[in-house]
């Protein structure tokens, strides 16, 4: 991976910057987006040694074996109201180029992980750039691991991780991903917050229809049946009483009740 072929290969960026090595694409995309980078500009590392997902955890990406990247997008006037989509927006692309271009079944573990049987293939994770109360750019970072190399022992993590190689059985060029990712980003970017949209998501929920333990900021937790999602991307949960709890994605866990086993 180097800039040129990169340059070539992703003519539906606006502007890119690559780093050899990086310590976090998001730290570099929101300092790049307050110099005024245009929509759809993107920070690509081969090696980051500070990228983080969502509640501060490490997102280390050794050279040569993953994807790194940050994606700065300057939300509209319709998109606003829907920033809390934009996690969801990563991790619908990527499930959807799994599915079409590698023929690789996955799903979402609500509300930024794209799973592959089961197991961590990628996180997302999106801040917002703020100026005077107004979102000025979202920075949609997403990590993949592609090859073995890229996933981390059991040990080091708190779920269990995989690899787009290790699914497939064979090698994946990593620039024809990101390209592909790109490019179903910006085609479902116009659906964001619609039905169809939500409805998309939700068909690739994990865990729908099973008990999740939901562990919120203040320490506490919730148990019941994955129900589904709503509008506003929050999930639904029936717990124990028969009600309908919303949680909102904020600083939460969630895991399957079997995991806790």
């Amino acid at each position: 991976m180097d800039e040129q072929t990169l340059k070539t290969a992703l003519r539906q960026v606006a502007a890119l910057r690559f780093f050899k090595t990086t310590g976090s694409t998001n730290d570099d995309a929101l300092e790049w987006a307050d110099q005024n980078a245009p929509d759809f500009s993107i920070v690509i590392a081969d090696r980051q040694t500070a990228g983080r997902g969502r509640l501060q955890r490490r997102w280390i990406t050794p050279a040569g074996t993953a994807l790194a990247f940050s994606l700065i997008l300057r939300p509209t006037e319709q998109e606003t109201p829907r920033l809390a989509l934009f996690t969801a927006l990563g991790a619908l692309a990527l499930s959807d180029v799994l599915k079409y271009d590698y023929r690789l079944e996955s799903q979402i573990k609500w509300p930024n992980d794209v799973l592959i049987e089961g197991q961590k293939t990628a996180g997302i994770l999106a801040e917002a750039s703020w100026q005077g109360g107004r979102p000025q750019a979202v920075i949609l970072g997403i990590g993949v691991n592609v090859a073995p190399e890229s996933v981390p022992a059991r040990n080091q993590v708190l779920f269990p991780a995989t690899c787009i190689e290790a699914a497939l059985g064979y090698k994946v060029e990593r620039v024809e991903l990101l390209a592909n990712l790109l490019d179903r980003i910006k085609s479902l970017r116009p659906a964001i917050g619609s039905l169809q949209f939500i409805q998309a998501w939700e068909n690739r929920l994990a865990y729908k229809g099973k008990v999740v333990r939901i562990e919120q900021a203040d320490h506490t937790a919730l148990v019941g049946v994955l129900i589904g999602l709503e509008g506003d991307g929050s999930l639904r949960l029936q717990v124990e009483t028969g009600k309908i709890v919303l949680i909102q994605a904020g600083d939460v866990r969630l895991r399957p009740v079997e995991a806790n086993r």
